[in-house]
């Protein structure tokens, strides 16, 4: 499979359950790379870099809105 370009990972999906669990800059859990490696600029501004993925955002009625201050 990997000569095609497909990889185990690439046939996953993350299920963060209840969001405690996964550090939203540090863990791998969208796409293949960690945010923090993906988006360094927006992540040497952002003030809660140890924060998990509960704690980066919330629900507002029936959207989440994310909260990276």
């Amino acid at each position: 499979m990997e000569e095609w370009g497909i990889t185990f990972e690439n046939c996953c999906e993350w299920r963060v359950g209840n969001r405690k669990d996964v550090h939203f800059w540090k863990d791998v859990w969208v796409g293949n790379e960690d945010l923090k490696s993906k988006f360094p600029r927006l992540y040497s501004l952002c003030g809660n870099k140890e924060g998990n993925l509960e704690s980066c955002g919330e629900w507002v009625n029936v959207s989440w809105e994310w909260k990276l201050a």
